[in-house]
């Protein structure tokens, strides 16, 4: 690129800024929010629920948080899971995000035979060129658009079989890439999804049957949450246009990429590193809420000032998908003789939660993402495959979505924006004299 251009754009760029002030002066809800923080309702869903807070007096009062799919509390959803000998709630938590209602067991096992034999082997490399795995998900999904006879078809029967056939998709795509060794099927076909995607992501290596639980529950608690998560509204957003469920699944992965978001996971692999080598367990409950003041002050940490995994939008007093994965982790743990490991983490959940009301003043609680990363650590599955993974998660709830939004919701998603620009006139006499002055000479022949 010039480098001239570049040096334009940096000289106009006060031309380009809003200040912050003016989002209060036109009553325009920065971000979507609510001046006490609640997001803006734009949208109806019987998909899935957040609870967090109860509204008294136009203010926000913390509950304990609870996550909702279909009617059914995830708490619950886990228990059942945890109830049989067999790994497959990531399949039943899908098959009723998709669907609206709990599997028979018929059901569930058709649902399991197209999640393991509804791909597309076109999705399967050894090498990929792009370097990000989000990036390269996002292509795929793409391609396979061109690869479909009729890819354009709004039926919701055809789209919700071309969104499980995208899910189908992209664990092997995943893990080709990964692993640079093609993997052109599920190599486990008695085992669960989450069981093959545990047994693909650690190339082939053998797993206890809590190794696998772990895995099950954070793929069902990162399944959904609601349509207002920016990866599922954008999904939402470009479903409104009434375009192909391609384009809209891969909208959302590039959504989900964003550090803001799912690439969240990540941050938190790296912050987990860091406490393991700065903290053990003689490190006193003095010397944690330290470290956490100086990495909110920007002296630790990655220097953004950001304790990840700790923190929520809508839960403040917990985040249920944090507390079933926290209980797991802490079974897994002692199955691995990390025990003082687990204590440490909590602990500092603990420290971070205090120095976060003790320097700004906000009741906070550990989020999804805090115990992900340590139980993917325990999982020995590598930092590069932790947001890849929420996203294969994830892709059910997309899919749910779309199909609601084309079935229920046909208004085309527009919302307004106000401009806060200069309003300027063109002086042609002085436009002209300037053109007229850099004709030069030397630039006749080229004109002639």
């Amino acid at each position: 690129m010039s480098g001239r251009l570049k040096e334009t754009y940096l000289a106009n760029e006060p031309d380009n800024a809003i200040a912050p002030e003016l989002y209060s002066k036109y009553h325009v809800k920065q971000g979507l929010r609510n001046e006490n923080g609640t997001g803006v309702k734009v949208g109806l869903t019987r998909i899935c629920d957040v609870i967090g807070y109860e509204m008294v007096n136009n203010h926000k009062r913390p509950i304990d948080g609870e996550l909702i799919y279909r009617g059914y509390s995830l708490n619950d959803l886990v228990k059942l899971e945890k109830s049989t000998n067999k790994i497959q709630g990531y399949e039943t938590a899908a098959f009723l995000l998709i669907f609206g209602n709990l599997p028979t067991p018929s059901e569930l096992a058709e649902f399991q035979f197209v999640l393991k034999h509804n791909f597309s082997n076109s999705l399967v490399f050894e090498n990929y060129r792009t370097k990000n795995l989000l990036n390269a998900m996002q292509i795929e999904v793409l391609k396979l658009f061109g690869q479909d006879l009729n890819p354009e078809t709004d039926s919701l029967e055809d789209r919700m079989m071309k969104g499980l056939c995208i899910l189908s998709s992209l664990p092997l795509f995943v893990f080709s890439v990964y692993s640079k060794k093609k993997i052109s099927s599920y190599p486990l076909p008695h085992g669960g999804f989450a069981e093959n995607v545990l047994w693909m992501a650690r190339d082939h290596q053998p797993y206890s049957k809590q190794e696998a639980r772990v895995l099950d529950v954070l793929m069902m608690v990162h399944a959904d949450h609601g349509g207002g998560n920016n990866s599922t509204f954008a999904d939402v957003v470009i479903s409104s246009t009434g375009t192909d469920i391609y384009s809209c699944i891969s909208a959302a992965i590039g959504s989900l990429k964003g550090p803001k978001h799912g690439g969240a996971a990540g941050k938190v692999g790296s912050q987990t590193q860091m406490l393991l080598k700065t903290l053990n367990s003689e490190s006193t409950d003095e010397e944690m809420n330290e470290l956490c003041e100086k990495i909110l002050r920007k002296e630790a940490g990655d220097g953004s000032g950001l304790i990840y995994g700790i923190g929520h939008a809508i839960y403040t007093r917990s985040d249920p998908r944090c507390q079933l994965i926290k209980e797991e982790v802490r079974i897994l743990a002692q199955e691995k003789g990390e025990e003082a490991t687990f204590d440490l983490m909590e602990r500092f959940e603990k420290a971070a939660c205090r120095t976060m009301k003790k320097v700004k003043g906000n009741t906070v609680c550990a989020n999804v993402d805090y115990y992900s990363g340590f139980a993917y650590h325990l999982l020995g599955i590598d930092q590069a495959l932790y947001t890849p993974l929420f996203a294969i998660s994830r892709c059910a709830g997309w899919i749910a979505h779309h199909l609601e939004n084309r079935q229920s919701n046909r208004k085309l998603i527009r919302p307004a924006n106000i401009y806060v620009g200069q309003r300027r006139t063109i002086d042609f006499d002085a436009v002209k004299k300037a053109q007229e002055q850099a004709l030069q000479p030397s630039d006749w022949r080229v004109i002639l």
